[in-house]
């Protein structure tokens, strides 16, 4: 069958199959492209927050850990540095439990808080760059790359952090302007 080409039917039988061949691989690439576009769509996302608020006359300060995703993410390790500390004589709860999960699976929009210190006698020690380090994964459905690892690493000044109010507010003099305006409309 070859043996009969000349240069314009060999030019002819290169450019189909170069065609081809190229088409071919466009369609796998399209493919592989919606594959790892639709995985990241459909991620775990997990952070560390930090909140410090004043309610019912107490000082509270809490880590929270929430999956913003859409899968399960799957925590392997957590990293806080530098640790969270007590002041000097102060009570403090356990405020790095969050470095004990090992294998433990965050479920989308599932949060856990752990309160790290409650009222005057537990002060902790805020530093301006505390960094958190979280290593997790996905497990996808596919038997072919089916666990994804991610590692999120940020930092969070927790000495100038705001401090919220029980009214949902973060600075003192809007709290006392509050106040004086109710002051103002009642009669004694």
């Amino acid at each position: 069958m070859f043996k009969n080409f000349n240069i314009e039917n060999w030019l002819t039988f290169a450019t189909i199959n170069l065609s081809v061949i190229t088409s071919a691989g466009s369609f796998i690439a399209s493919l592989w492209f919606r594959f790892v576009d639709e995985r990241e769509k459909n991620r775990p996302i997990i952070f560390i927050s930090f909140h410090k608020y004043h309610e019912n006359g107490f000082l509270n300060t809490e880590l929270k850990i929430k999956n913003y995703g859409i899968s399960v993410g799957w925590i392997k390790e957590i990293k806080i540095s530098p640790l969270f500390e007590a002041e000097k004589n102060s009570k403090l709860l356990d405020p790095n439990g969050f470095t004990k999960f090992k294998n433990f699976p965050l479920a989308p929009q599932q949060e856990i808080s752990f309160l790290i210190a409650v009222g005057e006698g537990a002060a902790i020690k805020y530093v301006e760059d505390r960094r958190f380090v979280i290593k997790y994964e996905a497990h996808f459905a596919t038997k072919l790359f089916s666990k994804k690892k991610y590692v999120d690493n940020y930092l969070i000044d927790d000495k100038n952090y705001p401090m919220t109010f029980s009214d949902g507010h973060f600075t003192e003099e809007y709290r006392l302007k509050q106040i004086h305006e109710t002051l103002k409309g009642k009669k004694y």
